[in-house]
């Protein structure tokens, strides 16, 4: 079984709003970028200019390392470290070398169990998949393709995508992304070049600039679509997993729309959990996957 490990979170404070069915955008967009702690994305001009133009997420927690257990949680609320009965090595992609990233098949339910009984539309982006058909009919289950990697796009862990090729349809290549026709829920992925996992954090900033700016200028699509950048994991996996350092799994996390108290920070110490459980709230999913006690994002809506 794959190694990996799980980041103890801090308790998030009770809120007393309601957490359920808080509907406040209509569109929602995840974008996630690679490997860097909250401290140095902050320092880079464009990051601090999101973090103006929205809400800046101060004390926000990848909830593991490495990479992959955070990727499956903002999709399932889960990490599946050592979790033998759910989830077996994947035999179309796993590898033993790739240690805490090897590629699972999992055994349980995503958001998109909840976004398909609720008919709430979806779509899945990585860049440089390696399937170019506008709505495919099935899936490509390969650990990687040249820029391109499985173990960033965690939709593909799932049994339910080798069970319903159905569901591939909405599994796409990032070419297919259209800001005029956003579905509900939208996760994308980029290269690994431009997720910075195999590129300097400049390199993934210019990209990210070059995707966003379009998005964030229009008003049609800002005041209806809460768009979030975050990154899965903070930069010391190693520090961390190994020698088990007590320093924090804290990341770069930012909340964009009109829907916002923009300009605004958030302390509420919060992870990949709450921001799923919030999609969750949102959109009306039950019952909920999430961790048990896991509470909605509060006190940044209008």
């Amino acid at each position: 079984m794959a190694c990996g490990r799980d980041t103890a979170l801090p308790e998030v404070h009770q809120m007393a709003a309601s957490l359920t069915g808080n509907h406040h955008f209509d569109h929602f967009i995840q974008i996630v970028l690679e490997n860097e702690d909250a401290v140095a994305v902050e320092r880079i001009p464009y990051m601090d200019s999101l973090a103006r133009r929205g809400v800046l997420f101060s004390n926000y927690y990848a909830v593991a390392h490495p990479s992959y257990p955070n990727y499956l949680a903002m999709i399932s609320g889960h990490t599946f470290v050592d979790d033998e009965q759910h989830a077996q090595p994947d035999p179309a992609a796993y590898s033993r070398r790739e240690l805490g990233d090897a590629q699972l098949l999992i055994n349980a339910p995503t958001l998109v169990d909840g976004l398909e009984a609720q008919h709430t539309s979806w779509n899945a982006f990585a860049e440089d998949y390696p399937v170019t058909e506008q709505y495919p009919k099935k899936c490509n289950f390969e650990s990687r393709s040249g820029l391109y990697a499985r173990k960033h796009f965690p939709f593909l862990s799932f049994k339910e995508f080798h069970d319903h090729p159905e569901l591939c349809a909405h599994v796409r290549n990032l070419k297919w992304f259209r800001a005029d026709s956003l579905a509900g829920y939208t996760f994308i992925a980029p290269n690994l070049e431009h997720d910075g996992h195999d590129s300097p954090l400049p390199t993934a900033v210019k990209w990210l600039q070059g995707f966003l700016n379009p998005l964030i200028n229009n008003p049609g699509v800002m005041d209806s679509t809460l768009i979030v950048v975050t990154f899965d994991e903070s930069s010391n996996s190693v520090r961390q997993s190994v020698l088990d350092s007590p320093r924090p799994n804290v990341i770069y996390t930012v909340f964009l729309g009109n829907m916002l108290k923009t300009g605004t920070q958030s302390t509420e110490p919060y992870s990949h959990f709450n921001l799923f459980r919030t999609i969750e709230s949102n959109f009306g999913l039950s019952p909920s996957i999430a961790p048990q006690g896991t509470q909605s994002i509060e006190g940044v809506w209008r």
